[in-house]
């Protein structure tokens, strides 16, 4: 079926248009969520989330290029869902250190907070290559257990408490040095 044909079918609020839109552009919808999000589940949830979204700028929209116009929605819909992905890992992590890393602006924090990285990175000169390489994947490359664990050649657990490990010895280097937690 052609794509005019399918925006009448959306025009006239039939289910058909979506069923035609997924059989024809489906597997290209499927391609580009992939390419953003990774994650099949993930993907295959924006790809529908994009279809209902077609169908509700349909009408009043009369796109030129349904194919352009719908690749768009797919395209933003996993940027949005990556976003959101990726601002929830950032929380994680954020959670899991702020029991170490002080959470104030004052002038004299932001002083410190240099010295914080010093001492942070005095810190993990002195843990073992793997501590340090699973504790900057994780807080400075932003990656997730599970692919810190592929990374590094290690099992999610083994992340998880070195991890732990890395970071109640940090705390025992920060009181030792006088920051305040």
């Amino acid at each position: 079926m052609d794509d005019s044909r399918i925006v009448d079918l959306f025009f006239q609020r039939s289910e058909q248009a979506i069923s035609e839109t997924q059989m024809k552009y489906g597997r290209l919808c499927a391609n580009i969520a992939r390419g953003i999000l990774t994650n099949r589940e993930d993907s295959e949830e924006c790809v529908n989330d994009s279809y209902m979204k077609l169908w509700s700028a349909i009408p009043p929209k009369r796109p030129e290029s349904l194919c352009g116009y719908l690749c768009m929605i797919v395209r933003n819909t996993a940027l949005s869902a990556y976003e959101k992905a990726r601002r929830r890992s950032y929380e994680e992590q954020y959670d899991e250190l702020s029991e170490i890393i002080p959470d104030d602006v004052t002038v004299e924090s932001r002083f410190e907070s240099g010295q914080l990285g010093g001492y942070i990175n005095e810190y993990l000169s002195k843990v073992s290559r793997k501590s340090r390489e699973v504790f900057v994947s994780r807080y400075y490359f932003n990656m997730s257990i599970s692919d810190t664990a592929a990374g590094l050649g290690m099992t999610e657990s083994a992340v998880k408490t070195r991890l732990s490990r890395v970071r109640a010895g940090l705390k025992t280097f920060l009181q030792e040095r006088g920051v305040e937690l």
